[in-house]
């Protein structure tokens, strides 16, 4: 038998490497004679990598890994959130190669090859001798031997192609040891993140890590963050708690080691320079200066947007209305032409309880576009639209129709080949002269810019009367996402352009939103109007549905 430092017996000669990966594997504590998982895992690393740089933050990091089963790791950029998740995963798999499997899943492959797996080849080509495995680079894999793409790390995109087919790989996997990082978890779809976290079952030892820089406590990353207190429980302050199933890890921009050090001692690592330049530059009450300096969720009021997080719980927009009488089905088609996504939704509308008019939405259709087709696009948008709508009972004159821009042309063809009654909604000019809600007696016109933010706006009264249900969580967040600005004296949503560019990508599912509102208003808002304007309110809606004048389309038609 071989004895060591660790008065640990095996029955072979083991060198420092094994002896440190096996005391980290098993767990050796102090009462054992070890001296703990991190501090094992740690002279591993040192073994191998000698050159190594440590932080406080790597070292959190790490240590919260070796001390819990279930992670979140959220905070601001050039935290090491990614390089930190590399090397845990290369040293966690070469504690026992041949029984172990590591899933790394990002967005997209081009990301997995730009951050986790660029470490991973990084670290195993610098290793401080040889180390065990095959690497197969166009499979973004490392075997433990030549052919085995169980026992390894290898790496699964989850937004491109088929989700389903995504989902299926991770619910094949089948090991004694698992481990799995979810990077870019804010973006990461329900089902790939849930297949990922249910890989428990069979396996002897697992570990789920989730990264993402804070984005919404909707999405998946933040669902999974949640402290077990609620979030009343923590603050802008709070650097770590416990979740609901294990712990999450916060890496603020201004307790940044450099800023705590006075200097810049890890130039990897966010800098004061940069923290300065972010509230110059972005203002500390930007989404960016909170998502990538302090690296924590927006809090309510400081950053102004159309919906929150807050208001929407409050008013129980994802639950469900009891109409007094049999709903009328009703549609919105956001065409979203230029590679954005076209997006065909449905909702009920009725009467409610107390003399109210509500809107819940059910169903969200997503139209393909055949490249291959003879059939020109608008037309194939315009028959998918048609057919659907047919199929689940709504009126042509119940569809209204993003008209801006070549959306005009689509309506034309909608109309032509379906219905004139189709309704088309223009985003573009200024807003209508409607009243804004019964606690402000102003038209929209007086109140809102243009026509978009009175379409956006819309919502907002909507959902504070308690009028709206059955929102789906992506479009919640497209909603607490628009910011708006009030300081002058009409309210103004940004340009759908900076909201792009902000969030990488359009709002098609609030857009199509709006759209149904818009036509739920003209048909009769019920108890949101004033008493009087409830009395003619046939009249009011016959007024005001062809509100789309020469006049009111002379402005910019930008969304």
């Amino acid at each position: 038998m071989d004895e060591n430092k660790y008065g640990l017996k095996f029955d072979h000669p083991v060198d420092g490497v094994e002896l440190e990966l096996y005391c980290f594997r098993e767990g050796i504590t102090p009462e054992q004679g070890g001296l703990g998982r991190y501090e094992h895992f740690k002279n591993a690393v040192n073994h191998i990598w000698p050159t190594t740089i440590w932080n406080p933050w790597l070292e959190e990091q790490l240590e919260s890994l070796c001390e819990n089963d279930w992670v979140s790791w959220t905070g601001c950029a050039a935290s090491g959130k990614t390089y930190a998740s590399s090397l845990y995963a290369l040293t966690w798999w070469l504690a026992d190669p041949h029984h172990s499997t590591v899933l790394l899943t990002s967005t997209t492959a081009k990301m997995i090859r730009k951050r986790a797996w660029a470490n991973i080849q990084m670290l195993y080509s610098t290793a401080n001798g040889k180390l065990p495995g095959n690497m197969v680079d166009s499979k973004t894999t490392l075997q433990a031997s030549k052919g085995d793409d169980k026992n390894a790390i290898f790496s699964i995109a989850v937004l491109e192609g088929s989700t389903a087919k995504a989902v299926a790989n991770i619910q094949g996997i089948h090991s004694e040891r698992i481990l799995a990082i979810v990077d870019e978890a804010t973006d990461t779809p329900e089902a790939a993140f849930e297949a990922t976290s249910n890989l428990t079952k069979g396996c002897r030892e697992f570990q789920f890590l989730a990264i993402g820089n804070p984005h919404s406590t909707l999405d998946e990353h933040g669902k999974f963050s949640e402290p077990e207190n609620g979030w009343d429980s923590v603050s802008v302050e709070t650097t770590s708690w416990k979740t609901k199933r294990g712990v999450c890890v916060r890496f603020d921009g201004m307790k940044s080691p450099n800023l705590l050090a006075g200097k810049t001692k890890w130039e990897f690592l966010i800098t004061a320079g940069q923290v300065r330049q972010s509230i110059e530059f972005e203002g500390e009450s930007s989404p960016r200066f909170w998502k990538f300096t302090r690296g924590w969720w927006a809090p309510q009021g400081v950053v102004r947007t159309v919906l929150s997080e807050a208001m929407c719980q409050k008013h129980d927009v994802r639950g469900r209305h009891v109409f007094m009488d049999q709903y009328q089905m009703l549609a919105g088609l956001d065409p979203a032409f230029g590679g954005d996504r076209c997006i065909l939704r449905f909702a009920k509308y009725g009467a409610l309880d107390g003399g109210l008019m509500g809107v819940e939405f059910t169903e969200i259709m997503q139209i393909h576009i055949d490249a291959g087709s003879s059939e020109p696009v608008h037309y194939q948008i315009a028959n998918q639209a048609k057919q659907a709508c047919v199929a689940r009972s709504v009126a042509p004159g119940r569809l209204s129709v993003d008209a801006t821009g070549e959306g005009g042309g689509l309506c034309d063809i909608l109309m032509r080949e379906w219905s004139p009654h189709i309704d088309r909604v223009e985003f573009g000019g200024k807003a209508s002269d409607m009243p804004v809600s019964s606690e402000d007696g102003r038209t929209c016109y007086e109140a809102y810019a243009n026509r978009v933010t009175e379409l956006w706006f819309s919502i907002r009264e909507w959902v504070t009367h308690g009028q709206i249900r059955g929102m789906d969580t992506p479009t919640i967040i497209e909603f607490c996402q628009r910011l708006f600005d009030d300081e002058k004296k009409k309210i103004v949503v940004e340009r759908k352009a900076e909201m792009k560019a902000r969030i990488g990508q359009s709002p098609d599912l609030a857009d199509a939103a709006v759209l149904i509102i818009d036509m739920a208003k003209r048909l009769g808002a019920g108890a949101v109007y004033s008493s009087e304007g409830n009395k003619d309110w046939d009249k009011i809606a016959q007024q005001y549905n062809n509100i789309y004048t020469e006049e009111n389309m002379h402005a910019e038609v930008e969304k």
